[in-house]
């Protein structure tokens, strides 16, 4: 008895007799699989998985032309990574040895069973697709490796900064205390304080990236007042040395006493967005921002009049240390987007870029409160 197959899936025929072909197709067929084509020869093999890739192949060793099953399977390979089952009438050592090179989930040998057909595709299937999540798996570790190690080396860089004006500053202060007015104390100790701000926004980064890497990636949505809240880290930002480049308006509608969203993920969406909005602004420019609460929802709108993205930016502008090149020598892991597409995505949210070179960038972000969704 054979046991019809639950699971749906495209197989290619290559065999070159056609009676043993069309038997195979019609019981396959019978057993609920799809028969994409019957074809006899390598080169039509080949030529058919270029077109559409099936599930699995049935792969005859003996074909009409000069190229057998066992070079056509080489050559598949090349093009994707298909399963292929042998059936064939050979089994001895030689041919058997250039099969086993190829890797095949199967080698039947003829007058097929088609019982024994079924299985092995059934079992080559489900071995195939494990193969496949742990591969993707294995890329995925991979990747984040990549990530973490160019993370680390771009961290260690940017860190250097903050920390050789801190250091630098410190030998200042202790060996001309006396000659330094009470103004450049001031100033200096402004210059420190500024620095560890850039460290504990670095640290901040790091951090959020490896949580969210490493499958942790916190949501803590709670209710917050989300204009009063923008409105205090607007404030953070109304520095000398901000407010000297830049001027930030700030506009509010609605209610959002009562909105539930992670604040601590809101903060990251924010403070990224204004801080590239004030990198990014030219001397003396203005940033808009708009916080809007309605229907169970928070629209949040930066906008700037700065140096803006150039067009072939824009796609892929939320992965990670993508930086365009028209940033200069402005500061940055390039990491800051990234994180703010991750913490939107954590709300089930939206965002959108506008952008135009030399006139400005606008962003706007769409966060429903977690209590609506």
């Amino acid at each position: 008895m054979t046991v019809k197959t639950n699971t749906i899936a495209d197989v290619l025929i290559v065999e070159d007799e056609l009676v043993t072909a069309n038997a195979l197709s019609d019981v396959l067929s019978d057993l609920g699989y799809r028969v994409l084509a019957i074809v006899d020869s390598s080169d039509s093999a080949i030529s058919l998985v270029h077109q559409k890739l099936p599930d699995i192949i049935l792969m005859d060793i003996k074909l009409r032309g000069a190229d057998s099953g066992i070079t056509a399977t080489n050559e598949i390979h090349k093009i994707a990574p298909i399963p292929v089952i042998y059936l064939t009438a050979f089994s001895d050592p030689e041919t058997l040895e250039l099969a086993i090179a190829t890797s095949p989930y199967g080698y039947l040998t003829k007058p097929l069973r088609y019982a024994e057909v079924n299985v092995a595709i059934m079992l080559a299937l489900k071995k195939h697709h494990e193969e496949k999540i742990l591969q993707e798996a294995l890329d995925k570790e991979k990747a984040l490796h990549i990530l973490k190690s160019r993370l680390l080396a771009m961290a260690s860089h940017e860190f250097s900064t903050p920390m050789s004006v801190i250091r630098l500053l410190i030998w200042k202060l202790q060996n001309f205390e006396e000659q330094l007015t009470k103004e450049s104390r001031a100033k200096n100790l402004a210059s420190i304080q500024s620095a560890i701000k850039d460290i504990n926004w670095l640290l901040e980064e790091v951090k959020f990236i490896a949580c969210s890497e490493s499958g942790k990636f916190p949501f803590n949505p709670e209710n917050v007042d989300a204009i009063t809240y923008c409105q205090q880290l607007v404030d953070s930002f109304q520095t000398e040395d901000s407010t000297r480049k830049c001027r930030i308006k700030f506009h509010s509608q609605g209610q959002c006493q009562k909105l539930k969203v992670d604040k601590k993920l809101l903060w990251h969406i924010f403070m990224n967005l204004i801080s590239n909005a004030i990198k990014y602004s030219y001397e003396g420019g203005t940033i808009d921002v708009e916080v809007i609460c309605k229907s169970k929802q928070l629209f949040l709108s930066i906008c700037d009049h700065g140096i803006g993205i150039p067009n072939e930016y824009l796609n892929n502008l939320f992965l990670p240390f993508l930086r365009a090149e028209n940033v200069g020598n402005v500061k940055g892991l390039g990491m800051g987007l990234y994180i703010v597409k991750q913490a939107v995505e954590a709300h089930s949210g939206k965002i959108a870029v506008e952008s135009e070179v030399n006139m400005g960038t606008k962003f706007t972000v769409v966060l429903p409160s977690a209590d609506s969704l």
